[in-house]
């Protein structure tokens, strides 16, 4: 297979709780991972994949959710439509994420 598309995708989050961002795009095959690359303040900080839409062979989206930060994976591949990008973060801090995604056929 040939990667066909290159997609990249960077933010920040800040304060207590969570950062998402959702990239929509056409059902493909696709390959995305998520990297934590930068912090301040103290503390712990998480950044990854929340979740994404699964493409079903009838032509319907299948909700996949990581759940909880400390579940989120830092790549997944799959036929899909969608991915939520997250970042973790506790009071007194900032995280950047980076995300890439690569389609392919």
């Amino acid at each position: 297979m040939a990667v066909t598309g290159l997609h990249g995708r960077w933010f920040s989050g800040s304060g207590n709780g969570y950062t998402t961002v959702d990239m929509n795009f056409p059902p493909k095959p696709a390959y995305a991972f998520a990297v934590l690359h930068g912090t301040t303040g103290g503390g712990t900080s998480y950044a990854g994949i929340m979740g994404f839409r699964r493409r079903l062979s009838d032509g319907s989206d299948q909700r996949v959710d990581f759940g909880d930060w400390s579940f989120w994976p830092p790549s997944v591949s799959d036929f899909m439509s969608s991915i939520t990008l997250a970042i973790a973060t506790t009071g007194g801090q900032t995280a950047w994420l980076y995300a890439l995604i690569m389609d392919w056929a």
